[in-house]
């Protein structure tokens, strides 16, 4: 759906007002999903799947944020084109197996929420192993009362040969920001001249 934010100041006071609206279109929904029914039945699907993860939750923290990031990373593939539907998404990752940063990111965020474990969505830019510096989306995560910072895709390389060593799968699984922000840098403002939200301030040593 389009979602409007309408800000309003007044003095010192700033008030977000946030509803849904159909923009320049014809009506509210996104091209992917054009019909009451399309959306519910999209809600459906991605239901399914959560269901078949989270049957093997444990019930222990560590257990239940591993296993959430061991899925994504074995079972989404990430989308080089930028060109298909849905790779930005929840839907897209969980149902067609296939997206981009921001993918894994809200679907790693969506299955902690249902396992009642604290963690947010964090974008900004990531600096590859070429030096290349790009737009980026991944996660914070609390356990035991600390902050860790979770890649799914940067644990879920693209590689030619389709083996992923271990230590690669787990490079950026936990870490603290002595680490993890040596080549990711995250920024609050998610639009341009919108509000800046502040995250939640990591651990400096790894789990």
């Amino acid at each position: 759906m389009y979602l409007n934010i309408e800000t309003t100041t007044l003095g010192n006071s700033i008030t977000y007002n946030v509803y849904i609206n159909n923009g320049n279109e014809n009506n509210y929904f996104i091209d992917e999903f054009t019909s009451q029914a399309q959306v519910e039945n999209a809600i459906s699907q991605i239901e399914q799947v959560k269901n078949q993860i989270l049957q093997n939750r444990s019930g222990n923290v560590y257990d239940d944020i591993k296993m959430v990031h061991d899925y994504l990373v074995e079972n989404i593939e990430y989308d080089t084109t930028v060109s298909q539907s849905n790779i930005y998404n929840v839907y897209g990752a969980l149902v067609n197996g296939r997206a981009v940063c921001e993918g894994y990111a809200r679907s790693f965020k969506y299955l902690m929420d249902e396992l009642g474990i604290p963690c947010t969505l964090v974008i900004g830019t990531g600096t590859n192993s070429q030096g290349q510096t790009e737009n980026h989306a991944w996660n914070y995560v609390q356990l035991n009362g600390n902050w860790y910072a979770i890649d799914c895709t940067w644990d879920d390389p693209v590689s030619s040969t389709g083996y992923v060593s271990q230590s690669s799968k787990y490079r950026y699984f936990l870490k603290g920001s002595n680490e993890f922000l040596q080549d990711h840098t995250p920024s609050g403002q998610f639009t341009e001249g919108g509000k800046v939200f502040s995250y939640p301030t990591l651990s400096g040593q790894g789990y």
